[in-house]
C-alpha cells in the first residue's frame, strides 16, 4: 500500500511539474501550451483539459488559462480552437476559423469549485453566454450539435469522418485547409454524438453557474436547454441496437463502434439499466474496448481498427478521463477504479505522451503532453 501511494505521488509530481514547464506568457496571457516539442500555441480543449488539472494545484493558474483562451474569442462569440500563434516572439493577429468540442463552461466551473472566486465567474460568464447562442445559432442542427471540420472534432483522422469525405482529405494534412484558409469551403459536417454530450453538460454547468451568480432567470433557461438537448441526443442518435451513433451530413448513421458510444453517459443521458447493458456487454468486452491499456478510441473487432493510427485506435487519456467521470457518475465505482489503474500503468510506462498503443502501453506522439496530466484530476476524483 505504502509504495502504491508513493508511485500515484510521484505520477502527481510528474504531472505539475510538466504543466508548469509548458507554461507561456504571451500579450499578457499566461496559457498552457499542449508540448513544448510539437504543439506550441493555445488550443481550445487543451487548456480546458490543463484548467482543470492546474485547480488542484494552482486555482489562479487555472483561471488565468481560461481567461487567455477567451481573450481569443471572435466578435461573433466562436472561441477558434487554436490561437496564440507568435513570429519572432510576437503574437500574430490570425486564429483557425473551427471551434472544438464545447468544454469551456465544464472547465470554468470546475476551476470554480476550487477556486471560490466569485469574481472569474462574474468576468468570464458574459463571454460564455455569448459563445453559447454562437453555438446554438452556427453550429445546432435538430438540437444536437454539428461539428464541420474533422479538425474541429478534436480527432482529427477519426473513422467517423472516412464516410462523409469523397477525398479523405481527414487522412492526411491537407485537412489543415478547411481549418485555416479563409474561404475555403467547409462542405463536410456530421452531427456528432460526443460534441452534442459535451455540449449538453456544458449547457449544465451553465445553469449551475447562473444559479451562483443569482441569475435564476438564466439558470432556469441553461437547464431547460441541457434537457432538450439531452432528449434530442436520444431522438437523433440512438439506433434499434440501443448503441447512439453520429450521423453523416446526409443524415445516415456512422455504425462504427468508437469511444463515442460512452459519450451519453458523460451527459447522463442513459438510463442506469442503459449504461449497465453499455459497460457490460460493449465497454468491458475484451473483443472490443477493454484492451489491456483501455480503452481505444476504436474497438479492435473493428476492421478500421489501427493501434498506431492518429485517432483510429490509440488510447488518449482525455477520453478515458470524460469516461471515468461518467463511470463514476452512473456508480461503476469497481470499473472506474481499474480504467484509472490500466492509464496510470500506461503513463508510468511511457510518459506522458499524446496517445498510447491499446495494447501495448506504448507511447505515441508527442512528449510531455499537456492533457494526459489529466490522470492528475481522475486519482484525486476516484
Amino acid at each position: 500500500m505504502k509504495k502504491q501511494k508513493e508511485g500515484t505521488s510521484a505520477v502527481i509530481a510528474a504531472a505539475r511539474e510538466l504543466l508548469k514547464k509548458n507554461r507561456r506568457t504571451l500579450s499578457g496571457h499566461t496559457f498552457t501550451i499542449p508540448s513544448q516539442y510539437e504543439y506550441r500555441h493555445q488550443w481550445l480543449w487543451d487548456s480546458c483539459f490543463h484548467a482543470i488539472v492546474l485547480r488542484h494545484f494552482d486555482a489562479k493558474a487555472a483561471e488565468k488559462e481560461l481567461i487567455s483562451l477567451m481573450a481569443s474569442q471572435k466578435k461573433s462569440g466562436m472561441v477558434p480552437h487554436e490561437s496564440k500563434y507568435t513570429l519572432l516572439g510576437t503574437e500574430l493577429p490570425y486564429t483557425s476559423r473551427i471551434t472544438q468540442p464545447p468544454l469551456i463552461a465544464r472547465a470554468v466551473l470546475d476551476v470554480y469549485s476550487k477556486s471560490r472566486n466569485r469574481k472569474f465567474l462574474i468576468d468570464v460568464f458574459p463571454r460564455l453566454q455569448l459563445y453559447h447562442k454562437w453555438l446554438e445559432d452556427r453550429r445546432e442542427v435538430n438540437g444536437v450539435l454539428k461539428v464541420v471540420d474533422s479538425n474541429e472534432s478534436g480527432e482529427d483522422n477519426s473513422v467517423l469522418w472516412d464516410d462523409e469525405l469523397t477525398i479523405p482529405l481527414h487522412k492526411t494534412y491537407l485537412r489543415w485547409l478547411t481549418t485555416y484558409v479563409p474561404f475555403f469551403p467547409q462542405k463536410a459536417a456530421i452531427k456528432s454524438v460526443k460534441a452534442t454530450a459535451i455540449y449538453a453538460d456544458a449547457l449544465h454547468c451553465m445553469a449551475e453557474m447562473a444559479m451562483v451568480l443569482g441569475m435564476k432567470q438564466y439558470s432556469n433557461h441553461y437547464k431547460e436547454k441541457s434537457e432538450a438537448v439531452a432528449a434530442a441526443m436520444t431522438a437523433v442518435f440512438k439506433q434499434k441496437d440501443g448503441l447512439y451513433y453520429s450521423r453523416t451530413n446526409k443524415d445516415k448513421p456512422i455504425p462504427y463502434k468508437t469511444n463515442s458510444l460512452f459519450a451519453p453517459m458523460f451527459a447522463g443521458v442513459l438510463s442506469k439499466a442503459e449504461a449497465k447493458k453499455l459497460v457490460g456487454e460493449h465497454l468491458l468486452n475484451e473483443k472490443e474496448f477493454w484492451t489491456p491499456f483501455p480503452i481505444p478510441t476504436v474497438a479492435i473487432s473493428e476492421p478500421k481498427f489501427s493501434a498506431k493510427g492518429y485517432w483510429r485506435g490509440p488510447m488518449w487519456i482525455n477520453i478515458n478521463w470524460m469516461l471515468h467521470r461518467a463511470l463514476l457518475r452512473y456508480g461503476f465505482k469497481a470499473v472506474a477504479a481499474e480504467l484509472l489503474e490500466k492509464t496510470i500503468a500506461a503513463v508510468r510506462k511511457s510518459g506522458f505522451r499524446e496517445y498510447y498503443n491499446p495494447l501495448t502501453g506504448e507511447g505515441l506522439g508527442a512528449k510531455q503532453f499537456g492533457w494526459s496530466t489529466l490522470i492528475m484530476d481522475m486519482m484525486l476524483k476516484n
